[in-house]
């Protein structure tokens, strides 16, 4: 055999002029090893640009420190256990909001806009690892409230403003698709209601904290001032996660598997737990919050247990005695007439933007509105009090037909339509589930009437999970929830359909 020619296997190349012998593999390594070494050249380069950029943001703002550890956490829990790290962030969200309103960029959301990236992509992963796991009628819940929105968004005055607006939105979608996900029966609901409570503890003393500091919210408005925001950005959401928390908590303590397996102690321990969220309720001034609460409490002592009804007459008549809140209700009553120079109280001066708002559309626009944010870009235009400052609609309804018309206002209103015949089918299975969480949501959709919701990402995310949880247990219980009744009269014989063979 001559030098130049092919070896057999396992023969050993023979030595000669050429050192790195035939074979071309050798002589350069492989496109892989050149691919991973450009990945980690890339790499490398982007976590020092990355450090430069957070030193000199670090500099600013030293909360930005943990916006590289968070977020390196939250890419590895996404990566190892998805479950775990929804739990997570549900349990930590509320109380971490001041870090996350601290940590925000002007461009983009910053780490709460992260956040909120993972829970999309976390409900993108579940429903692809499982895409039958949500029934149809569930879908149906939030598909056509997001699609109008998406359609409002293409004809937005002020896109980029409005497009974290509709990710913030989507993310709300994705709590209550994500609950699908790890309710599958009685005893994961139950654990999934008690989480969501655990998560309100936190809450609870960081507000009882600002009460005894006095770290009343800051506000031009006198007859707004004393009221309680805890970690959040404004009293009423405080005020709104209060009454779910309320709801939900009721809803653990009454429950006929709570009263079967739960000590004498733990159900003390619940109805003190009650009475704090309700004494923060009252702190946080808001009247409308209060209203919910109060016809949640009645509808469940009609219903239930009618002591709960005398308590209901006299909490009112306790709270009287304590001057800020019976100047809070003593408000209402001031301020109705629009004079000049007149000082309106906050139901009177709504009232004023409403009318302004709907009195300014034109025609051609009411069918689907001028596009997301139009509300809030044009307000400076149409509302006689604005001063040339921009302002929310200040009622969810009002918003929505002026962003995106009539149609975008059904899509709105249809969610809770849906939800609702959800839980009302249920009524014979779990009258207490079905009352409560149909309460929760006409409330929900009252105090919309008269305030800035659709704003209040982290009270929504709680609200839609909640809601998401209960429609998950309905249809793991009853599959049939959501479809019609099968026919029981035969097809009409038509002479001219084809009849199989």
């Amino acid at each position: 055999m001559s030098a130049t020619s092919s070896p057999l296997k396992g023969t050993p190349r023979p030595q000669g002029l050429n050192p790195y012998g035939n074979d071309r593999r050798s002589r350069w390594p492989g496109w892989r090893t050149l691919f991973a070494a450009a990945a980690l050249a890339a790499g490398c380069m982007v976590m020092g640009l990355v450090c430069v950029v957070m030193g000199d943001m670090v500099a600013q703002k030293p909360v930005f420190f943990v916006v590289l550890p968070v977020a390196l956490i939250v890419a590895f829990m996404f990566v190892a256990n998805p479950k775990a790290l929804l739990l997570t962030i549900l349990l930590l969200r509320a109380i971490a909001n001041p870090v996350l309103e601290e940590a925000r960029f002007a461009s983009f959301g910053g780490l709460g806009g992260l956040v909120n990236l993972a829970v999309i992509l976390l409900a993108a992963v579940f429903w692809m690892r499982e895409p039958r796991r949500i029934p149809r009628v569930a879908w149906m819940v939030w598909l056509p409230f997001i699609a109008m929105q998406a359609v409002g968004l293409l004809y937005s005055p002020d896109k980029l403003p409005e497009l974290r607006t509709f990710l913030g939105t989507l993310s709300t979608m994705a709590m209550f698709v994500v609950a699908f996900y790890v309710v599958d029966d009685w005893s994961s609901f139950d654990r999934i209601l008690k989480l969501v409570i655990w998560s309100s503890v936190p809450v609870a003393i960081y507000t009882l904290i600002a009460i005894a500091r006095g770290d009343v919210h800051v506000t031009n408005d006198p007859a707004a001032m004393g009221r309680y925001k805890g970690p959040f950005s404004h009293p009423n959401i405080l005020a709104f996660y209060l009454v779910l928390m309320q709801g939900v908590l009721l809803y653990l303590w009454k429950n006929a598997r709570t009263l079967a397996t739960t000590t004498t102690a733990t159900r003390l321990a619940m109805a003190g737990y009650l009475l704090v969220l309700l004494a923060l309720l009252a702190a946080t001034k808001t009247r409308s919050a209060w209203m919910a609460a109060g016809a949640m409490f009645f509808l469940y002592g009609l219903l239930f247990e009618r002591r709960f009804l005398l308590y209901l007459m006299l909490v009112p008549l306790l709270a009287l005695l304590v001057p800020d809140i019976r100047d809070r209700v003593l408000d209402i009553g001031q301020g109705n007439v629009v004079v000049q120079y007149a000082k309106l109280n906050s139901f009177t001066w709504r009232r004023v933007l409403w009318a302004d708002a709907v009195s300014w559309m034109a025609p051609a626009r009411y069918l689907f509105g001028y596009g997301s944010g139009g509300f809030f870009f044009n307000s400076p235009t149409f509302f006689s009090l604005s001063g040339g400052m921009t302002t929310g609609a200040h009622s969810v309804a009002v918003q929505m037909l002026f962003d995106v018309g009539v149609v975008g206002l059904a899509t709105y209103y249809w969610k809770y339509l849906r939800a609702a015949q959800i839980f009302w089918r249920f009524r014979r299975d779990d009258a207490l589930l079905s009352a409560m969480f149909i309460a929760l949501l006409i409330g929900y959709v009252v105090v919309s009437l008269s305030d800035n919701m659709l704003s209040y990402l982290v009270f929504n995310w709680f609200f839609w999970f909640v809601m998401g949880a209960g429609c998950a247990i309905v249809c793991r219980v009853r599959p049939d929830v959501g479809h019609r009744a099968p026919r029981t009269l035969g097809r009409r014989a038509r002479p001219w359909s084809v009849r199989p063979a």
